[in-house]
């Protein structure tokens, strides 16, 4: 009898073991929509031919997709899988190999390791070995390719050996600002990459797996070296902070002294009868998300000893620098607390008390070790926090514990983060102690605010004018400014392509402020997946979602949280639905509230952020006491 036959007809596909003998196990019938892509799928049918072993079966397009669909073995266990073309080649090839070192200077990046390829499957046809950086660095290199795998102390030989060496100024050069390290082969026509892997983070390993393993400095850039979720080496590029260009910065964050003050701050923690709890801000320069007014409650705890840091070019810091506890960002005292405290109580992640993207080693471990309280700065229920958040379970940012408006959110957190229940604590969050509920009336101001928020995948565009976000932005204007005079609309645009719009008639209208204090004048939000309209809805406003490119961005960034049922404000997925809903909503040069803010949308509110008494800040004190966090 033949072969193992797989064939798609209509919406199915078939794999059959054509045999005399018929069994239920000899024919599988599978619906093609129901072949989730990325997940690999068992077939009941078996191999039963040693000819049919360790092969690619089928492989053909789906059509209307860039998806293939392939049914391969693995001995007599068949398996089925729909993914990239490159994606699905790679389960036919093995990369075995050990990173044995990875140095960068200023000059050149020098990898070494011991590596080979594995296909054991005879009828591929493979070739064109070699190693790259990022989608444009490439260099051929001789790996050899084995039919089977060896055992490890095999590949100790020299002929294994691999060295790649890539001029630093080569990686500057290229425009894309994250790069993995790979190396890569042709299978069938396709270039398939394999990422370069130095350790994998194993169960219960420590999360400082994720601190930057070194850096330099070339000119005005930074470039350091880190490995991702899977182990994956990855170049990181970024220009200068203002600091990092002065002489306090090479001081305190020289590679010495923050080895010293690493080790002290742990050594000064065995020892000391109380903890130390360090409280900020977004980019520790802003008292408006609530953590402040956390800080201040814990003050007055003789339990612990509790510190506030912001920056002392800030204009909040005016305010509070008087203030017992409160730190200037940078200080000596700041570098001290930095790596005494244990724990960190904020509305941000750890980036946010130095640099982001800080490449110091020691420092960002220090941020991975702390206890991690997080306050949150908005409601998680839009954005999909997808398994490459630093917030998940076992990554840098990983929470002990989350506050969450409502048992909604709660869930939300808990399946997307994997966090246990009792993990999230629901109070309110302490940003809306901050901003008065319901302020915004039918008798306010008629102030249309357009917030955006801007997509990663059109950070790497040449030019930020030819973004979905610019023109996005520039033809809202445009409508709104139809039925409402030009001077009642503001703009608060990305720092990409702020100075793009000032280049336009809108250059008037550009936002300088901080957020906060446009959504308290904002009586309609015009935003797309911003978490902002929850905290404009709370003081409110009407909110109106413009979502046009909203299957590329679910692709990429994955599934909105809020069901079609659930959102606060009407949705637009074209410019023809947005005019429509503004020219129900604006009303001879008046924002009619009444229409933007319907009952089901209060509804749907409160089933989200269900506070609305401004002591959230009160019930969060207490649970962090409740837990002796404070």
């Amino acid at each position: 009898m033949g072969k193992i036959v797989c064939e798609i007809q209509g919406d199915k596909l078939y794999i059959k073991n054509p045999r005399e003998r018929k069994t239920g196990t000899d024919t599988e019938e599978i619906e093609i929509s129901h072949i989730l892509p990325q997940q690999v799928y068992r077939s009941i049918v078996s191999a039963t031919r040693k000819a049919d072993w360790d092969t690619c079966l089928f492989l053909e397009k789906m059509q209307e997709s860039e998806d293939y669909i392939m049914v391969y073995s693995s001995k007599e266990k068949i398996q089925y899988v729909r993914n990239t073309k490159e994606e699905v080649l790679k389960l036919l090839i093995r990369f075995k190999h050990i990173t044995l070192s990875v140095k960068m200077t200023r000059q050149k990046l020098k990898i070494v390791m011991l590596a080979y390829f594995v296909n054991s499957r005879e009828e591929l046809k493979v070739s064109d070995t070699a190693i790259g950086i990022g989608e444009n660095i490439c260099k051929a290199c001789p790996i050899k390719i084995n039919t089977m795998q060896m055992p490890t102390l095999k590949l100790l030989s020299p002929k294994y050996l691999i060295k790649a060496t890539f001029s630093v100024k080569e990686i500057m050069d290229d425009p894309e600002l994250s790069n993995m390290i790979r190396v890569q082969l042709n299978v069938e026509g396709t270039t398939v990459h394999f990422a370069v892997v130095k350790k994998r983070l194993g169960e219960g390993a420590s999360r400082a797996f994720y601190a930057p393993i070194n850096r330099v400095i070339v000119k005005d850039m930074m470039l350091f070296l880190r490995r991702n979720a899977k182990g994956g080496l990855t170049i990181v590029k970024r220009f200068l902070d203002e600091y990092e260009k002065t002489k306090t910065y090479r001081f305190w964050e020289s590679k010495f002294l923050s080895a010293v003050l690493y080790h002290l701050g742990k050594l000064a923690g065995k020892i000391s009868d109380k903890p130390v709890n360090l409280f900020f801000e977004k980019e520790s320069a802003k008292t408006e998300e609530g953590a402040y007014e956390v800080f201040s409650l814990a003050q007055k705890c003789d339990t612990s000893k509790n510190y506030f840091i912001i920056d002392g070019t800030s204009e909040d810091f005016e305010k509070i620098k008087t203030i017992p506890n409160v730190i200037r960002k940078y200080s000596p005292k700041y570098y001290w607390v930095l790596y005494r405290a244990g724990a960190i109580i904020s509305t941000e992640a750890a980036a946010h008390l130095n640099i982001l993207r800080s490449s110091n080693h020691y420092l960002r471990t220090k941020m991975i070790e702390y206890k991690f309280i997080f306050l949150q700065h908005g409601v998680t229920y839009m954005k999909c926090h997808g398994p490459t958040s630093a917030f998940v379970r076992g990554r840098e940012a990983e929470p002990n514990y989350i506050f969450a408006g409502s048992q909604k959110e709660r869930d939300v957190i808990v399946d997307m983060l994997r966090l246990p229940e009792e993990n999230v604590i629901i109070t309110g969050l302490p940003i809306f102690s901050t901003i008065e509920y319901g302020h915004i009336g039918q008798e306010s101001d008629d102030f249309v605010t357009i917030m955006l928020t801007f997509k990663p995948y059109e950070e790497r565009l040449d030019s930020f004018e030819n973004s979905e976000y610019y023109r996005a932005v520039i033809d809202l204007y445009n409508i709104v400014k139809g039925y409402i005079p030009e001077e009642k609309i503001l703009v608060v645009a990305h720092p990409r392509i702020h100075y793009l719009l000032e280049k336009t008639d809108m250059r008037d209208r550009m936002w300088n402020k901080p957020i906060s204090q446009v959504l308290k004048i904002t009586k309609l939000l015009v935003t797309d997946y911003s978490s902002v309209a929850y905290n404009s809805f709370y003081q409110g406003a009407g909110v109106v979602f413009y979502q046009q490119d909203i299957k590329e961005y679910e692709e990429i960034c994955g599934k909105l949280i809020p069901s079609e049922e659930e959102y606060i404000g009407y949705r637009a997925f074209d410019l023809k639905e947005f005019d429509q809903i503004i020219k129900k909503i604006i009303i001879d040069g008046k924002i009619n509230l009444q229409a933007a803010r319907t009952q089901q949308h209060q509804k749907n509110y409160k089933g989200i952020n269900a506070y609305s008494d401004g002591k959230n800040v009160e019930r969060i004190f207490e649970e962090l006491k409740k837990r002796k966090l404070i």
